[in-house]
Order: C-alpha cells, then sequence, then structure tokens
C-alpha cells in the first residue's frame, strides 16, 4: 500500500501549532475599569496574555509643579502586567489614581491659535483616565494671567490673581476644554514671548454614586 502523504492543510496546521508552541509572551489586552477610584470603589482588570503572569504596583511621584497650582489630594500608581516565557518578557503597564475627599487637578494645554489679540489652547483632558464620577468644583487661573474658559457648554472668566470660579461646578472633568487668554502689548509685538502652554488649577471632587 502507498504511504499517504500529508495534505497541504495539514502541513499548515501543524507549522502553525509549532510557531504558537515557541512563541514568546505576549499581551494583547489590559486594562482597569475604572482607572480614577473613588472613597470605596473597587477596580476591575481584564486581561489576555500568554506566559506566566505577574502584576506590580508602584506608587509614581507627583510631578514638579508651581506651588500655587499644584496636584494635590490623590494618589497616582503604575499598575504593570508582566508576561514571562521561555526567558523573555512582555509587560503592559496602565496609570491610575485614588481621590481622597476634595483635589486639585491642573488642566494644562498647549496653544495652538492665535485669535485677535487673545492666544488659544484646546485639549481634552484624558476621558480613559477621568471617567463620570469625577466633577469640577472650582476652576482658578494659573500663572498669573487672565483666562476665558469654555468646557461643558459653560464659559468662567478667570482674573489673573487666582480667584476660583464656580461657574463650572457639576461639570466632568474629562472632554474637551478651552483656554483663552488676552496677549500683553509686548507679546502681541514679540512672538517670542508669547506663551506655550495655559493653565488652570481645577478642584474636583467624586460625584455620589448612583445606585
Amino acid at each position: 500500500m502507498a504511504q499517504r502523504r500529508p495534505t497541504h492543510t495539514a502541513l499548515l496546521t501543524a507549522g502553525l501549532l509549532s510557531c504558537i508552541a515557541c512563541s514568546g509572551p505576549r499581551i494583547s489586552h489590559f486594562e482597569v475599569k475604572p482607572q480614577i477610584l473613588c472613597e470605596g470603589d473597587k477596580a476591575v482588570i481584564r486581561w489576555a496574555a500568554d506566559g506566566k503572569l505577574a502584576i506590580t504596583l508602584q506608587s509614581e511621584p507627583m510631578p514638579e509643579a508651581e506651588p500655587t497650582c499644584a496636584a494635590e489630594g490623590h494618589d497616582t500608581f503604575a499598575l504593570t502586567l508582566v508576561a514571562s516565557k521561555r526567558g523573555e518578557e512582555a509587560e503592559r503597564k496602565v496609570e491610575i489614581g485614588q481621590i481622597h475627599g476634595t483635589a486639585a487637578e491642573p488642566i494644562v494645554l498647549s496653544t495652538n491659535a492665535i485669535v485677535g489679540t487673545d492666544v488659544v489652547a484646546s485639549g481634552e483632558k484624558n476621558p480613559g483616565l477621568w471617567g463620570e464620577r469625577v466633577e469640577v468644583a472650582t476652576v482658578a487661573a494659573c500663572r498669573h494671567r487672565a483666562i476665558h474658559v469654555q468646557h461643558a457648554g459653560r464659559s468662567a472668566s478667570l482674573p489673573a490673581d487666582g480667584t476660583p470660579s464656580d461657574v463650572l461646578s457639576g461639570t466632568v472633568l474629562k472632554g474637551p476644554w478651552e483656554l483663552r487668554s488676552p496677549l500683553s502689548p509686548e507679546e502681541q509685538r514679540n512672538p517670542s514671548l508669547r506663551p506655550k502652554a495655559l493653565k488652570v488649577l481645577a478642584t474636583v471632587r467624586c460625584r455620589p454614586e448612583t445606585p
């Protein structure tokens, strides 16, 4: 009886199985929800990975900031998933935070337009990170500049002395923000003096959890 040769399909399947068996560690999915935790919250971690797994949690230092416009009232951590296999490692990192009562969070946006005699900065406060439960209490201007803020369908004019406004109270922190600041006569004449970014400081709090 003639010996039957393996079909091309069988050879391809065997090759794929061999390739999978010899592949290194892999992390195809890693997420934490929510990433910002309020008092009493619990986070759910989901992952899809191949290899021997380990999770590490490390506190991250707060970035240096101006004393009057610094983040405070919350801790930041790096949660890292590590997959090990055949002497190789793959890792994926997610940043998470814990808010304690009322906290402060800077909103810093790069300037990207000049409208009349105003310099404009617009952008988003990371929606994937901040979620729906963190809301604004007050907003104040930083760096001794008067700033007009537009966010969540509301607007507020913030004086240069840093006096806070509660006009945006109750809006979520995440999402699009626009900041405008008048240019001084010197800044209008000399573009090199114009600010590269505008900054405001939001005091934030957690909304009560809905049943």
